[in-house]
């Protein structure tokens, strides 16, 4: 995925992870729930200790629980024996990084040590859903969109003059077909089906 520093969001995957604990933890359960969730959002790293963002997929989980105010004992208890086993450090070492990255890392998970310490064993009051988000799209709405080489416009960059090689050489279609309501892992209430 990348890494680019020793911080904890150095990175692309736990940079994508925040936002993805955000956009859940907005939901009405309590942590040990959440957790679940995300677990079975990103499986291979939750589960699978040699999964080289395993690590990286706990700590920003309990990093983001304390300073949301959501307690879950489970991952409290992975985050505290990966930074107590040097799990994270291992793998960052086998993935290249630095003598010097590793020991600033170190002071990464002490202090993010003591932030999952301080946490107590109440949740804070947080804002959640109280009922499912409204449909934004209608069976029968069409977007028109720009492509290039058949691909569309890659939102992860901030216009598409930074895109490398986008050239706009085409346009992309879609209809919205069907819509509704269901669960679907507990995380997104809606779906939409597009007919491209």
């Amino acid at each position: 995925m990348g890494v680019w520093g020793s911080g904890l969001y150095s990175g692309d995957f736990a940079a994508d992870l925040r936002a993805t604990i955000r956009a859940v933890s907005r939901l009405p359960f309590d942590g040990d729930r959440l957790a679940t969730i995300l677990s079975d959002i990103e499986p291979a790293a939750a589960n699978n200790i040699d999964d080289e963002e395993h690590t990286t997929f706990w700590l920003v989980l309990a990093d983001q629980f304390a300073r949301r105010g959501i307690v879950s004992k489970r991952v409290r208890h992975m985050a505290l024996q990966i930074v107590d086993s040097g799990g994270d450090l291992e793998m960052l070492a086998k993935l290249g990084m630095t003598t010097t990255l590793l020991k600033q890392r170190q002071k990464v998970l002490a202090d993010l040590r003591r932030r999952i310490e301080s946490i107590t064993h109440h949740e804070k009051p947080r804002p959640v859903l109280k009922k499912p988000q409204p449909l934004l799209m209608q069976v029968g709405d069409v977007f028109v969109y720009p492509t290039s080489q058949g691909k569309c416009v890659n939102s992860y960059y901030a216009s598409k003059e930074r895109i490398p090689n986008w050239k706009q050489d085409g346009w992309g279609l879609a209809i919205e077909c069907r819509s509704g309501v269901r669960l679907f892992n507990l995380v997104s209430p809606h779906y939409s089906t597009c007919c491209s």
